[in-house]
C-alpha cells in the first residue's frame, strides 16, 4: 500500500486500536468505527485517528480503500451484511477475528463482487481490552494467518 491511502478501522478495540497506531504512524490516514463514543474521542484526542464516528459513519466507509474489521465473529458477519453498500468499489476488507469457521464462508457469499475480503488474523493481544491500551508493537513479535477463500 501506498501512502495516500486511507484505511478505516471497525471497532476500536485492542486490536483495532493497535493497527490504528501502527498505520498512522506509517503515514496512513486512519479513520474508524465504534460503538463507544469514548473510544473515538479517546483515540482522536491521542491522534491515533484522523477521523471517527459511532453513527453517521458511511462517509469514512465510502472513502477508505480498506476496511480493517475489528469486531468479534458474531458481530462481524452482520455488521458487513448490513453496511457492505457504503464500502468503496474496489475496497479491501480484512478482519481480526480468531474465528473463521462459519465466518468466511458466510461472508464470501454475499459480499458484494466489486469488494474482496482477506480473512486474517494476528496472533497478538493482551490481558487488557480497548483502544485505551493499544499497542502496535504487539505485532512485532506475532506470526500473522491468512486464510484461503
Amino acid at each position: 500500500m501506498n501512502k495516500e491511502r486511507n484505511i478505516c478501522i471497525v471497532g476500536l478495540g485492542l486490536l483495532g486500536g493497535s493497527y490504528a497506531m501502527g498505520l498512522t504512524r506509517a503515514g496512513y490516514t486512519v479513520t474508524a468505527v465504534d460503538v463507544r463514543p469514548e473510544a473515538i474521542r479517546y483515540a482522536l484526542e491521542k491522534g491515533i485517528i484522523a477521523a471517527g464516528a459511532v453513527e453517521g459513519f458511511a462517509p469514512l466507509l465510502a472513502g477508505a480503500d480498506a476496511v480493517v474489521l475489528g469486531l468479534y465473529p458474531h458481530a462481524l458477519v452482520d455488521w458487513l451484511r448490513n453496511n457492505q453498500k457504503h464500502l468503496k468499489p474496489g475496497a479491501l476488507l480484512t478482519d481480526v477475528c480468531g474465528v473463521k469457521s462459519g465466518v468466511v464462508e458466510e461472508i464470501q457469499g454475499f459480499l458484494r463482487p466489486d469488494a474482496e475480503f482477506i480473512a486474517s488474523h494476528p496472533m497478538a493481544g493482551k490481558e487488557v481490552s480497548g483502544v485505551e491500551h493499544a499497542d502496535c508493537a504487539i505485532f512485532k513479535p506475532a506470526n500473522f494467518i491468512i486464510v484461503p477463500t
